[in-house]
């Protein structure tokens, strides 16, 4: 058909197209058989050894979402198409079959796709060479139907052709709502976190200093399933319970009943995913930092500011995360990487050893809930994201 010369010679039946002209002028196969209506009318007075249409069609490449559980699935969908602006028919020199032979051709061309997406689905990494195969055969099997219908007027060839793609499209399940591709979290990715924490002290911290209430913030990265974040949280124990509890000999003073004070940990942890669900995730983690307590003394600096007492020593911790997925997000490109983000819900528990300057050992249990966002990039492989 002329289609078939015209768009290969522009480049490609591929086509993504412009959406607001693809609104006044596309119809999908998949919309219903062709009807004169989509057909522009053109009254010529020589066509082409008397044509009496032509079908302009191509294969569209577009992005659409689909949601499984708590996954939203975003992938490229191809579909086959007519452009209605640019079909036309004489209506000099139609026959009772013309429709049927336009008809035709577009069955040939979807047969064609649902092949090709079949293969693009098995094999996505080879989208460019399944998409040129394809290129090449539907221009090889326009040309042939063209010539053995003489351009739709040999109503037996037509007919034969007809009950041939009818019968494939019968047979040939439509795969386009692909399945999920075969993907891997194995690339490098990032998260963030906010939440609440609490934190519990054993003695002899305990016997002046209550439970720390506060936020917990922390960043990130991924490797694979190897987790290594920096993690803060900060605390607001209440008051003091004992006087004498601490004394700072580098400012010369000591801490006071009474007195509110400031807790909190700074730390570098490291995790591993032992447990990766659809909706759960479970990560093991170690951690290495500080742990420090603050309190404003009573005692004025030159510019009228208080001078701050601090305890502070190295924090060993060991804990697990676990994770109630609320959102997952996978968005892949035929061709390319794909990308995976999650929303999770994150409960956290800890046992921390700290050795504190002026205090001695302490043991403490910390616990939190946060909100995390991060994702990661994705490499096509045997492990599967799973609905």
């Amino acid at each position: 058909m002329i289609l078939a010369v015209l768009l290969l010679a522009a480049g490609s039946v591929f086509a993504q197209g412009n959406a607001g002209y693809k609104e006044r002028s596309i119809k999908y196969w998949d919309e219903g058989p062709v009807t004169e209506a989509d057909f522009q009318v053109r009254h010529l007075a020589s066509t082409l050894d008397d044509v009496a249409g032509d079908l302009q069609w191509g294969i569209s490449f577009e992005p659409v979402t689909d949601r499984i559980g708590n996954l939203r699935y975003t992938h490229p969908v191809s579909r086959t198409y007519m452009d209605q602006l640019q079909s036309w028919q004489d209506p000099d020199h139609m026959l009772p079959w013309t429709l049927t032979y336009l008809q035709t051709e577009f069955n040939m061309l979807e047969v064609f796709r649902r092949k090709m997406q079949r293969e693009i689905n098995a094999q996505p990494q080879d989208y460019n060479a399944i998409r040129d195969y394809y290129q090449r055969a539907i221009q090889s099997a326009t040309e042939a139907y063209m010539m053995e219908t003489d351009r739709g007027r040999d109503a037996a060839a037509v007919s034969r052709y007809e009950v041939q793609y009818q019968a494939e499209l019968d047979s040939l399940e439509d795969v386009s709502a692909a399945v999920l591709p075969q993907m891997n979290k194995k690339g490098i990715g990032s998260t963030f976190y906010a939440g609440y924490s609490c934190e519990l002290f054993g003695n002899p911290v305990a016997e002046g200093i209550g439970p720390a209430h506060g936020f917990n913030l922390g960043a990130s990265a991924l490797f694979g399933d190897l987790y290594l974040a920096l993690d803060l949280g900060m605390g607001r124990p209440g008051t003091l319970k004992a006087d004498g509890f601490y004394y700072d000999e580098k400012i010369d003073y000591a801490w006071m009943k009474g007195v509110r004070c400031t807790s909190g940990q700074l730390q570098l942890l490291a995790g591993y995913t032992v447990l990766d669900r659809p909706y759960l995730a479970l990560r093991p983690i170690v951690g290495a930092g500080v742990t420090f307590f603050d309190q404003d003394s009573d005692i004025k600096e030159a510019n009228g500011s208080y001078k701050d007492s601090e305890i502070s020593g190295l924090r060993l911790s060991a804990g697990a995360h676990l994770s109630w997925k609320l959102k997952r997000d996978l968005s892949y490109n035929y061709g390319g990487p794909g990308s995976y983000s999650e929303t999770c819900l994150v409960f956290k528990a800890y046992a921390a050893h700290s050795q504190l300057k002026g205090l001695g050992e302490t043991w403490s249990l910390n616990l939190g809930v946060a909100l995390e966002w991060g994702g990661c990039m994705l490499k096509r492989n045997d492990s599967v994201v799973r609905p």
